[in-house]
């Protein structure tokens, strides 16, 4: 399956700092180039897709959630 521009801009962002954690917050402003005013599930449905799109591949699991913290690709 192919990534959208957002997805893919998730990877890419995870893969240029492979033992960062990433918060939500960071990705969403860093990734949507908005503000992150609120709390809801947008950066969570799009990691989501992204590893369900990775899965075929082997690869879903190098998305790793930090309980409390956020996102971090593990390599």
């Amino acid at each position: 399956m192919a990534l959208t521009r957002t997805e893919f801009n998730i990877l890419e962002l995870l893969a240029s700092h492979p033992k960062r954690v990433f918060t939500k917050q960071e990705l969403f402003e860093l990734v949507w180039g908005e503000p992150y005013a609120t709390e809801d599930s947008t950066v969570n449905v799009h990691v989501s897709n992204l590893r369900h799109k990775l899965r075929p591949s082997g690869t879903d699991a190098y998305i790793q959630t930090v309980w409390g913290l956020g996102f971090k690709l593990a390599l």
